[in-house]
């Protein structure tokens, strides 16, 4: 286990000594089911993440067992790309597992920070958490949980799968039909559906894996965790070449293959899957060797070539040579004017090769350079776009989320400045849309909509829930999280609460009561008060007469309670 993005400073009792051997010390993160702690073991001298069941699980017999079965799965597995266990037990009502510490970062936290992979890279990653998956698998072990969030990325560059916790171990399951377990945006169409999973709903979380890791964001967003697993089971992903059209087409046939909604449609093995991730590099590989244009010839048949090809448009043909024709050979003679008129035609031939030669030399020249891509990085897009054309070039355009580029400027750029290519060929512009990272929005007091849109609009994924406010009117966000203000990076999951209404509470009996009695009771239940002063005797003058609503009558916390005063 390590540290993810959101680690912080918390600590356990400081001297909290866990089975008289682990030093419990920073707490690393907390999931649903556990707390992580980076801990101290004090008989090997090593760093350990001890991961305990948080305590008010530890009574439900249902969380113990998953507790134990994530135990089991990984004590049956000992292979590099997974996290070892090295300890379980118990220490009272607290369950723990001791397991390998990896220093370093999850695949989630990289993804935030860089946005996006290389094809290669993101290749190298998911091959081995396929290795992983493959070594699980041939224990009957199902992982169910397969997420960027626990992809484990160490120092040393090494992959780790991570959280064992909801898998399931051959024909045994913990969950009854029906029920949907797993992070909804790495869900399997299966999953999302309550039915049972095998090895091939794994594949399915590796594929959004790989899709997030080569566009920048899962395939599926949406409102509530509802409305991605619907998406799952009906929705075709975007094609992940309409959002990175670097991404080879070969290596996105593999990433639509795994995200199949039928299992039977996807790849069927670990290792079937990953043996298509090189296979899909190479074989773009062989398609851009093969695009690239053919070397000019050398040699002797060069000039034949360059006098035989017609010129380019717009570039003067060579110079034509008529072919020399050398006389026959004169009869022997003792006179020297004949030798002087066979060197003078030998001299002419050597004249008319060299001119073919020299031909065909700045032929080639003029017509491999073609033209010099500009450098535009750092320009304004309009300028940027007449430079590449003023070069004679075609402008592709992408869009991108880039730290340190304003929006609307050139980030970044394919082929390079200063490359020469060839005529009308193809230049790539990347176009900053503004900063990775950029402040959480405040949601605070907006309308449900307002805050999707304010969230979509930022690039961030809304995740919608509901509850009551104190003193937020129903429809409007009363709670968000991260924070307004917080450093998020797009692509990342912002909740945020709609008041359902403000709270609920029962009017108080006050007839009987002074007036400043029954306000006084009122301002208590969270109510607020109107007098009405009526003519006529009460049992004791300044008594409560009336009260509109009646006691007993739920309302909104805040809602005004009319009392009737008798004056006299």
């Amino acid at each position: 286990m390590s540290p993810s993005r959101n680690d912080d400073d918390r600590r356990g009792t400081g001297d909290d000594l866990l089975h008289d051997r682990y030093r419990l010390g920073a707490r690393l993160g907390s999931g649903g089911m556990a707390d992580v702690y980076l801990a101290e073991d004090l008989h090997l001298g090593r760093q350990v993440a001890v991961k305990i069941l948080r305590p008010e699980l530890a009574a439900d017999d249902a969380f113990v067992e998953r507790f134990r079965t994530e135990a089991r799965a990984v004590a049956m597995l000992n292979q590099p790309n997974i996290v070892a266990l090295y300890d379980r037990g118990q220490v009272g009502d607290r369950w723990y597992l001791v397991m390998e510490y990896v220093h370093g970062e999850t695949l989630r936290d990289l993804l935030r920070r860089e946005g996006r992979l290389a094809p290669a890279q993101a290749v190298g990653v998911a091959r081995d958490i396929l290795a992983a998956l493959r070594a699980a698998h041939e224990q009957r072990i199902i992982h169910r949980d397969v997420t960027a969030q626990n992809v484990l990325l160490s120092g040393d560059g090494s992959v780790k799968v991570a959280d064992f916790g909801i898998a399931r171990i051959g024909s045994s399951a913990l969950t009854q039909t029906g029920t949907m377990l797993g992070t909804c945006h790495y869900l399997s169409p299966e999953q999302a559906r309550g039915l049972p999973a095998d090895e091939r709903s794994d594949l399915y979380s590796v594929g959004v894996v790989l899709y997030e890791m080569l566009t920048g964001r899962v395939p599926f967003a949406g409102e509530s965790d509802v409305a991605v697993a619907l998406k799952h089971v009906n929705e075709a992903p975007p094609r992940p070449r309409d959002l990175a059209p670097e991404i080879p087409e070969a290596l996105e046939a593999v990433v639509l293959r795994a995200l199949a909604k039928d299992a039977a449609d996807r790849y069927q093995t670990a290792a079937g899957f990953a043996a298509a991730l090189p296979a899909a590099l190479a074989a773009a590989a062989e398609e851009e060797e093969a695009a690239k244009p053919a070397a000019t010839p050398a040699g002797p048949d060069a000039a034949t070539a360059a006098t035989a090809a017609p010129p380019p448009r717009g570039h003067p043909a060579p110079t034509a040579v008529a072919p020399t024709r050398l006389d026959p050979p004169a009869e022997p003679s003792t006179t020297v004017k004949p030798r002087r008129r066979v060197s003078g035609r030998l001299l002419v031939a050597v004249l008319a090769v060299a001119a073919v030669a020299v031909g065909a030399a700045v032929y080639g020249f003029v017509a491999t350079v073609g033209a010099v891509v500009p450098d535009v990085v750092g320009q304004a897009e309009a300028e940027a776009r007449a430079a590449v054309r003023d070069a004679g070039l075609r402008v592709v355009t992408h869009r991108d989320y880039v730290d340190g580029i304003d929006a609307g400027a050139v980030a970044r750029q394919r082929p390079g400045a200063g490359k020469e290519v060839a005529d009308r060929a193809s230049v790539h512009i990347w176009v900053s849309r503004g900063p990775v990272h950029l402040p959480a929005p405040d949601l605070r007091r907006l309308e449900a909509s307002a805050a999707h849109d304010v969230l979509a609009e930022a690039g961030l994924e809304p995740s919608r829930r509901s509850g009551r406010s104190d003193d937020v009117a129903e429809g409007e966000v009363y709670r968000q999280e991260p924070a307004a203000g917080e450093t998020v990076a797009r692509g990342d999951t912002v909740l945020y609460w709609v008041s359902t209404g403000l709270p609920r509470v029962l009017v108080p009996d006050v007839v009987g009561l002074s007036s400043g009695e029954a306000g006084a009771e009122l301002g208590a239940a969270g109510l607020a008060v109107d007098v009405d002063i009526t003519l006529g005797w009460g049992e004791y003058p300044d008594t409560v007469v009336a009260q509109d609503p009646v006691p007993g009558t739920k309302v909104e916390r805040g809602a005004s309670v009319t009392i009737s005063v008798a004056v006299f």
